[in-house]
Formats: structure tokens, C-alpha cells, sequence
């Protein structure tokens, strides 16, 4: 090297020195809302993220980042050592940790029909579908994590699951951070786990909105799954108490009795007390 000549150091990344110890957090809990920042951590992948902004921050500094962004309501703990990011858009949900307890779930049945207004009593389990085959025997069954959040997860044969881009279309909603069954094929899962010989699984509620779902794909999907009948049988049973209309009417007649009636059977019953306290003097 010539004399007199002074090699130049490469360019700092690292924030400015004079910055302030808790600048460098504002700036994480900015970055949580960036377009590409992770919706689902664990306690390692948000370690890493805090030592993007605080090069050399220890594992407990991220715990503890962790345990004050949970009170904040940036980040929701939904087990221990994993966390949901409820600053990036649109929030992270329960649902995109089902497909991380187990691979391959998809969200589907009331937690779907919920989400779309079919149901009106919507479920705060997260339901979600699980392919399995001869060679695929995953866990099923209801899985309750550390911060109290219920999955319930079920199997289903592949026939049910796309194997096509094409598939991926007509069987899941376009545009979700997670798989999630589009609302009819939801419905028909249902009604073929609850027609399955020995099966716990109840059939749909009667009062539900069948304008939440697209009823020429309804048809379509139920002919390819062989499910015309058990589509059929309800649908018809629900019409013909109006889809819980008929049922809501009838609830208004005994809950809501005419005022005349009412009195009617408190003047009676009076007379009943009246007689009885007579026959004993």
C-alpha cells in the first residue's frame, strides 16, 4: 500500500451511535407493519428480528421485548414461544397456526362458515382439515396450546384436498395469508364427516344464510365429491323450517305469551292457592 494513503472503512449499517437505547424498539415496532416482515413468529425467528435493530441483543432482551409488545397488542401469544403479529395488515390470525401444529391443515368448517355470515352461532375453535391416506395417519383431535387457544383438527381423504393450481382455485379463498376451504366446500366436508358410520361430528345448524354461498358451486362440488344426496337431505330439511326462520317464529310464540294469557293463569293459579288455603282452616 502507497504512503500516505488511508484504506476506507465500508459503510456502517448499524444505527448512529447517539441514538437512544429505546429507538431502536420504536423502529422493530415499526418494522412489524412492513410489507414481508413474518406474520406467525417463534421465540427464535423474532430473536432474529429484534438483532436486525439491536445487533448483538441477547435472547432474554427479545423475551422480554416480547412479554412488553403482548401488553402493547402488537404481537398476541397464542403458545409459548410463539407469537402472532397484529401490526402487519391484515392482522395475523388464530388460523394461520394450524397449518404449524399440524402440516398440511386447512382451515375449514364452522370456522370458515363462521367467518363468511352462513352461520350465525360461529365457533371460537379454530377447524381445520388434515389429508390422510393409507400412507398418511397425522394426529388428529383437539389440540389446546399454553395461551388457551383450541384447534380441533380432523382427516379427511386427499380426494378432498387440490392437487392442482387449477384446484387450488375452486377449492380454496383466493388471497389468505393460510389455506382456508372456500364456504361451500366447507359446508360439504360437514355434512360428509357427519354422515360417516360412528362419527361424533353433528350435521349443520338449520338457521343459516345460504346467501353467503355460491349455490351453482355448491352444486358442482357436491356432484365431483359424489355429495348430491347429503347436500340434498338438508338443504331440504332447512327449507322447510324456512333455514331457522320457522324455528325463530316459534321461540317468539312461547317466549313472548299475550299479556290476557298471562294474567289469565296468575288469576287462576290465585284461586287454586285460595281453595286449597280454605280446605285447610
Amino acid at each position: 500500500m502507497s504512503a500516505g494513503l488511508v484504506p476506507t472503512s465500508p459503510e456502517r449499517t448499524d444505527p448512529p451511535a447517539d441514538q437512544s437505547v429505546g429507538d431502536w424498539k420504536f423502529r422493530l415496532l415499526g418494522g412489524l407493519a412492513e410489507t414481508g416482515t413474518l406474520r406467525v413468529f417463534t421465540a427464535a425467528e423474532f430473536h432474529k428480528l429484534v438483532l436486525r435493530y439491536r445487533p448483538g441483543a441477547s435472547t432474554s432482551t427479545a423475551r422480554l421485548l416480547a412479554h412488553s409488545l403482548v401488553q402493547a397488542g402488537a404481537l398476541r401469544r397464542v403458545a409459548s414461544g410463539v407469537y402472532l403479529n397484529r401490526r402487519c395488515l391484515p392482522p395475523a390470525e388464530l388460523t394461520e397456526m394450524a397449518g404449524r401444529i399440524r402440516a398440511g391443515a386447512v382451515i375449514s368448517l364452522q370456522s370458515v362458515l363462521g367467518e363468511c355470515g352462513f352461520l350465525n352461532n360461529p365457533s371460537s375453535i379454530v377447524m381445520a382439515m388434515v389429508p390422510t391416506s393409507a400412507s398418511k395417519r397425522p394426529n388428529l383431535g383437539e389440540v389446546k396450546t399454553s395461551g388457551g387457544s383450541v384447534f380441533r383438527f380432523y382427516g379427511l381423504a386427499e380426494r378432498f384436498f387440490p392437487d392442482t393450481a387449477d384446484d387450488r382455485w375452486a377449492l380454496y379463498q383466493q388471497g389468505r395469508p393460510c389455506d382456508m376451504f372456500r364456504p361451500e366446500a366447507a359446508l360439504l366436508q360437514w355434512l360428509y364427516l357427519a354422515g360417516m358410520k360412528r362419527s361424533t361430528v353433528t350435521p349443520p345448524p338449520m338457521d343459516v344464510d345460504m346467501g353467503q354461498l355460491d349455490e351453482e358451486h355448491l352444486n358442482q362440488l357436491a356432484q365431483r365429491w359424489q355429495l348430491q344426496a347429503e347436500l340434498s337431505a338438508w338443504h331440504d330439511q332447512a327449507k322447510s323450517v324456512g333455514f331457522g326462520e320457522e324455528q325463530y317464529k316459534s321461540q317468539i310464540t312461547v317466549s313472548e305469551k299475550p299479556h290476557a294469557g298471562v294474567a289469565a293463569d296468575g288469576a287462576a293459579a290465585r284461586e287454586r292457592l285460595l281453595a286449597r288455603l280454605g280446605k285447610s282452616r
